[in-house]
């Protein structure tokens, strides 16, 4: 089991140059299908050239901080900027996000905070047990591209300026294991032909959200209530986690016997408009406002996430006895809508809510 750390440790720099870099498409040479794994990725898709949300966000966190969260977002959108010590999107090493050298090259890992506690040596390439033989550049073994401490440096916790945690996938997930003895790599990167894929599947791929969360539907003939449980049954931390801007929301739309909408329980906004049906982290400021973007965070101002084999249920009350059918479904987005629209971020894919799952019912009269 990793234990999370929970103190800071100094982070040694190794002595590098500029031309110690290797691209990942060097790489690709000799490691095709693991390169065009990656490729498709959101690791290669996470700098601020490549990813709309996070740009917009990092670069309002910059406009509004004065420049202070520059160098901070970036230790794990483009971590080999923590090797050569340069933010610049300008750098080739940043343009590539989380690169096959960066994490290929880690000798040794000094804490869970953010990738300043990689230790890179550009000398060597370490993996979990590499074959030697005819290797055209230096190899060597490290326990820990077995387990989850190679992702916990970037995905166990994250704290603002004002020392607040606006997110904690590696405590979720350290109760998940202790119960199932799960890694990272079996939901993330699945086994392929007895090697990892490359994929880093999340998210951003709709197989992954299918399969997470079951949902049962019950409803009372006397007290007309429709019980809807869900329960996150295949991911090993919460849902959603991560970045508090990602939001799950439950949708219920009953019908008449023809089709015709009756009822349902919001219609456009889920924070204001039925929050029980709402699972996510709303962060807010020290006067109460919320929600806030992250690093303006000094207290969490609304939590409620689905966590691993927890069952969680919401019941509604359809007094209308017109109703004959009833739908649920469970919807994924990146990030409330006017998040979205201030960044005017218009790409469909982060637009688009997600459907993660859907169940209908007859009512019996």
């Amino acid at each position: 089991m990793v234990k999370i750390l929970t103190f800071s440790l100094l982070w040694i720099l190794p002595l590098s140059a500029q031309n110690d870099f290797i691209s990942a498409k060097k790489c690709a040479r000799c490691h095709q299908e693991i390169y065009d794994e990656w490729a498709t990725s959101m690791h290669a898709q996470a700098t601020s050239l490549k990813d709309p949300l996070f740009n917009g966000m990092y670069q309002w966190a910059i406009q509004e901080t004065g420049g202070e969260l520059e160098s901070k977002c970036i230790v794990c959108h483009s971590p080999m900027s923590t090797v050569f010590q340069k933010i610049s999107m300008e750098e080739v090493y940043n343009q590539e996000g989380v690169t096959c050298q960066f994490c290929h090259g880690t000798a040794h890992i000094r804490g869970f905070q953010s990738a300043k506690n990689m230790e890179v040596n550009l000398d060597t390439i370490y993996s979990y047990h590499p074959e030697s033989d005819n290797s055209p550049h230096p190899v060597a073994n490290r326990e820990f591209f077995n387990n989850s401490e190679i992702c916990l440096p970037c995905h166990a916790v994250m704290k603002n300026p004002k020392d607040v945690e606006v997110c904690a996938t590696g405590s979720e997930w350290q109760i998940f294991n202790q119960k199932t003895g799960k890694i990272c790599q079996d939901c993330h990167m699945p086994k392929l032909n007895g090697s990892f894929s490359h994929r880093f599947t999340g998210t951003h791929q709709s197989s992954l959200l299918t399969n997470s969360v079951e949902m049962d539907l019950a409803f009372d003939e006397n007290t007309r209530e429709v019980k809807i449980t869900l329960t996150n049954a295949g991911a090993g931390h919460a849902i959603p986690t991560g970045t508090p801007l990602r939001m799950v929301m439950l949708k219920l739309v009953a019908y008449d016997s023809v089709g015709n909408l009756l009822w349902q329980n919001w219609e456009i906004n889920p924070i204001q408009e039925d929050k029980q049906a709402l699972f996510m982290k709303i962060m807010g400021d020290a006067e109460g406002n919320a929600p806030v973007p992250p690093w303006r965070a000094t207290q969490t101002m609304f939590e409620r996430r689905l966590m691993p084999g927890d069952p969680y249920s919401i019941s509604y009350q359809l007094t209308s006895e017109a109703i004959y059918d009833v739908e649920a479904s469970l919807w994924y987005r990146f990030a409330p809508t006017f998040i979205l629209a201030k960044l005017k971020i218009e790409e469909p894919h982060f637009i688009r809510p997600r459907l993660m799952v859907q169940k209908g019912m007859k009512i019996v009269h």
